[in-house]
């Protein structure tokens, strides 16, 4: 069954959108206010399936930041991608 179609994920993307008010968390960071439709894994599913309903690997997007993670050819991260991946890894406490 495809991931994306489960009720698990569906119940997710809700979780998600309204978490973050259905903006788009990239154009947020500009200023800017687009209404997000997209659920993006900062970790890629294919890399991290275990991450796949983890909160903070999710964030809310609209399509023209999301078609900007991740290159078509390969699907692999791009720059911005990496920004956010990194940006939003758990990184452990330093005392």
């Amino acid at each position: 069954m495809n991931f994306y179609k489960s009720k698990q994920w569906k119940r997710k993307r809700l979780i998600i959108l309204r978490r973050d008010s259905y903006e788009c968390k990239e154009c947020k960071r500009y200023g800017k206010n687009r209404t997000a439709t997209t659920i993006h894994h900062c970790h890629p599913l294919n890399v991290r399936p275990d991450l796949r309903l983890t909160n903070w690997n999710l964030i809310s997007l609209c399509n023209k930041c999301h078609e900007q993670m991740h290159t078509r050819a390969g699907d692999e991260l791009t720059e911005l991608g990496i920004y956010w991946r990194n940006k939003v890894t758990p990184h452990p406490m330093t005392s």
